[in-house]
């Protein structure tokens, strides 16, 4: 019998809570951009759709990687792989919840629930099914998803999906790539063993560094232009912009003498930077 403790974990609570950060700071730029009244019951059915949405797709996630955890020291003690919480336990529970959010978010408006499924499809289908264990790339496209509770909350709060909310969301599109591929070359060995083709790994930590300098450098141009799109202040765009190139400026450093020691380091520094450009988001559009 599962422990509520499991139900937890399976829903990956850290990612899932950065996510939500997203999603509430997007829906609150934009009802300050297009002047709309705030509703606190439509806010809360906007976070509880949204919330229940990614935690059933990441719930579906775990089920269909139990197999890839369990060949991996870093994920072997997860939920599924360790046997506390079964396979099939594990699906339905993601897929009660995924649908419990779809349906919620209907009562919001008709596109949420339009974007809250392209957040499964390229999470479940396109990244997990079909990409994770072929292409060394899988993470371009199935990055998406993570970009999809930001424009979730954007969308919600608009009423449609705009360039200003897509903007935001690819924001986090292009820091995916960091965060995903640094993290990779620290557990170098652990991708190896479950033969995930993670791009550091098939073409070499020294080339995938520099892809992620392209990807962080896409990321200071995007944070510059959201300055110009929404109603966000100067105190945005100096600390987005400081923190972003910052970022920069290491990767490079990084992929000039890349090693696994230093990914590590640059997988936290990836993780506070978009903390950051999220926090000045939220600052800018309060102080100016």
């Amino acid at each position: 019998m599962p422990d509520a403790k499991a139900f937890m974990e399976v829903i990956k609570p850290k990612q899932t809570t950065l996510l939500m950060v997203t999603c509430v700071v997007a829906y609150f730029i934009a009802l300050k951009l297009h002047k709309n009244q705030f509703y606190l019951e439509k806010f809360i059915l906007t976070f509880v759709a949204t919330l229940l949405a990614v935690a059933g797709t990441t719930a579906l996630n775990m089920w269909l990687d139990s197999d890839i955890d369990a060949m991996m020291c870093r994920t072997c003690r997860r939920p599924v792989p360790s046997g506390r919480l079964s396979p099939v336990g594990c699906a339905i529970y993601g897929i009660l919840l995924f649908s419990s959010g779809f349906i919620l978010g209907y009562i919001v408006n008709f596109s949420l629930p339009i974007v809250l499924f392209l957040g499964l499809f390229f999470d479940i289908v396109v990244y997990t099914i079909l990409l994770k264990r072929k292409s060394p790339y899988s993470i371009v496209l199935g990055g998406l998803a993570g970009a999809m509770p930001c424009l979730a909350g954007w969308t919600a709060a608009a009423g449609k999906i705009e360039v200003a909310g897509i903007l935001a969301a690819l924001i986090i599109l292009l820091w995916i790539p960091a965060h995903i591929w640094y993290l990779s070359m620290y557990y170098e060995e652990d991708y190896r063993n479950a033969k995930i083709p993670m791009l550091p790994l098939v073409v070499g930590m020294e080339k995938a560094s520099w892809v992620i300098v392209v990807s962080v450098a896409f990321m200071l141009i995007a944070v510059s232009i959201l300055f110009f799109v929404a109603p966000l202040g100067l105190t945005y765009l100096i600390i987005s912009v400081s923190v972003v190139g910052f970022l920069l400026y290491n990767s490079i450093k990084f992929a000039l003498s890349p090693s696994r020691e230093k990914a590590r380091k640059m997988y936290r520094l990836a993780s506070i930077t978009l903390g950051i450009v999220y926090l000045a988001m939220v600052v800018g559009a309060i102080i100016g």
